[in-house]
């Protein structure tokens, strides 16, 4: 186990994970963008608590190097982390093992692989619905595999537009349920999506979606002055979202 945490701590990591003997992980990411995770754990174990004991199992999916892993291995009796980088998963293998969490397992898939069979109580979804060109895709395969709740993180476009749209004539209208900003993405980055394409979604487009793939309830992370400035300008949201 000492030749584990050594060979961890010569590593360089996206999380600063806490370890055994008291020091982090070095983190590549910048300092001042590294709060944004102290936010999302925050939101996600205020989410837990309020439904201890709700979810036996859990799905993460883009787990990354699985820091998100380990908290929902806390409350859920099994956990399985999926991400289509096997480099990162590597890590988080590494860290469930010095941390012997032995209810996390990791899959290296992509999320539209997933079937009904795989679907869990709780799924996690932090960090991927703006890196992706396909966001309503994402949104369906979010929900077959979700039996009770869901719980996303995005940034979000900082606007909405409103209003109708002509659909064929100018005697036929459509209303606008939110809007997606195109961006181009990272796909050679472990953080990045599948492509150099991204579609970001505003916050009426979140709800619209939840609501569209049978959600009933979805409320929104209220953030404290202190937070990560993203989620404090509304650049970013956290979302929990029910049957």
């Amino acid at each position: 186990m000492n030749n584990l945490l050594n060979s961890i701590k010569t590593q360089q990591w996206f999380y600063e994970f806490p370890l055994p003997d008291g020091s982090k992980t070095k983190s590549y990411l910048p300092e001042h963008a590294r709060a944004v995770h102290t936010t999302r754990e925050k939101a996600l174990r205020r989410y837990l608590d309020q439904y201890r004991g709700s979810f036996a199992s859990a799905l993460d999916i883009s787990c990354h190097e699985g820091f998100f892993s380990l908290i929902l291995a806390d409350h859920c009796k099994t956990v399985t982390g999926i991400d289509k980088n096997e480099p990162s998963l590597e890590k988080a293998r590494q860290m469930t093992s010095l941390l012997d969490k032995g209810n996390i397992r990791y899959r290296n898939s992509s999320l539209e692989a997933l079937t009904e069979r795989d679907a869990a109580d709780f799924v996690l979804c932090f960090g991927l619905l703006y890196h992706v060109e396909n966001p309503v895709e994402v949104f369906r395969s979010l929900s077959r595999i979700t039996k009770t709740a869901l719980c996303i993180e995005t940034q979000v476009l900082p606007f909405e537009i409103n209003g109708p749209i002509e659909d064929g004539s100018h005697l036929w209208q459509r209303s606008l349920r939110g809007t997606f900003g195109l961006a181009v993405d990272y796909a050679d980055r472990p953080e990045g999506g599948m492509t150099n394409l991204a579609l970001v979604p505003s916050v009426e487009a979140l709800k619209f979606l939840v609501t569209q793939f049978g959600f009933s309830s979805v409320e929104f992370y209220s953030p404290e002055p202190i937070d990560y400035e993203q989620f404090v300008r509304k650049h970013r949201v956290i979302l929990l979202a029910r049957r």
